[in-house]
C-alpha cells in the first residue's frame, strides 16, 4: 500500500505539470507572455484543479470516506491554534535552516520578485482551490489510507512526507537546501494532519492551510512592495 500511495504522489505531480504546460503552451503560441501573472495563476489553477481529479479517482476506486463538515466553535479554536503553530514552525525552522546555510530559492518568491500582485493571486487560489485540493488529497486520501492500515501517527508522517516532496519542484538551488525545504514543508504538514486527525473534519486542516497560506503570501507582498 505504501509503495502504492507514493506512486499516487508520483502521478499526482506528473498529471499537474502537464495540465499546467497544457493551459500555457496554446497561449504561449498566441503570443501571450509566460511570465504574466494571470497566465500563471491560470496554470496553477489547472494543475491543482488535476490534482483533484487524480484524488478522487482514487477515493472512488477505494472507496475511502473523507468526512468533511462546517466547523463547530469548538474546532474554529483548533483552526486558530494550527494557523500559530504552523506559522511558528514555519519561522523557526527558517532560523534553524538559515544557521547551517541559505536557504534555497524559491520559485514562487523568484516569480513575485518581478511581480508582486502574482501573490495576491496565489493567495486567492489557495482560498477557493490550492489549500481544498491539497488536504483532500494528502490528508482526506492518503492519510485517511494509510491510517487505516498503520495508525494515525504513521499515517501523519506518511502523509507528511509526501506532501513535503510534492513540493520539491518548488525550490531551486544547493539540492540539500532543497530537500531540507521540502522537509519544513512536511512538518507544516504534520500539523495540518494532526489536526484532522484530532478533529475528524478536514474542514479545519483546509482552513488553516488556506490561512497559513494567505499570512504568508501577504506578508510577502507587503515587503516587496515597500522595497
Amino acid at each position: 500500500m505504501v509503495l502504492e500511495l507514493v506512486g499516487l504522489t508520483v502521478l499526482t505531480f506528473v498529471i499537474a505539470l502537464l495540465a499546467g504546460v497544457v493551459f500555457i503552451v496554446p497561449l504561449v503560441a498566441l503570443g501571450y507572455d509566460i511570465q504574466s501573472t494571470p497566465i500563471l495563476i491560470g496554470a496553477t489553477a489547472a494543475s491543482q484543479l488535476c490534482m483533484f481529479g487524480v484524488g478522487y479517482l482514487y477515493y472512488r476506486f477505494r472507496d475511502l470516506t473523507v468526512p468533511v463538515a462546517l466547523p463547530s466553535v469548538r474546532e474554529l479554536g483548533y483552526v486558530a491554534g494550527g494557523v500559530v503553530a504552523a506559522i511558528t514552525a514555519a519561522v523557526v525552522l527558517s532560523m534553524l535552516l538559515t544557521s547551517f546555510g541559505p536557504l534555497p530559492s524559491s520559485v514562487i518568491g523568484e516569480t513575485a520578485a518581478m511581480d508582486p500582485t502574482y501573490l495576491l493571486g496565489l493567495a486567492a487560489l489557495s482560498i477557493v482551490v490550492v489549500a481544498p485540493v491539497e488536504e483532500f488529497v494528502f490528508r482526506g486520501v492518503i492519510q485517511g489510507h494509510l491510517r487505516d492500515r498503520f495508525g494515525p501517527v504513521p499515517a501523519i508522517v506518511g502523509a507528511s512526507l509526501l506532501f513535503g516532496s510534492l513540493h520539491l519542484a518548488n525550490y531551486s538551488g544547493n539540492p540539500v537546501a532543497i530537500v531540507a525545504g521540502a522537509l519544513m514543508i512536511a512538518v507544516v504538514g504534520s500539523i495540518f494532519g494532526a489536526l484532522y486527525e484530532r478533529t475528524g473534519n478536514l474542514a479545519v486542516p483546509v482552513l488553516v492551510h488556506a490561512i497559513y497560506n494567505t499570512i504568508l503570501m501577504g506578508l510577502s507582498y507587503i515587503v516587496l512592495s515597500s522595497t
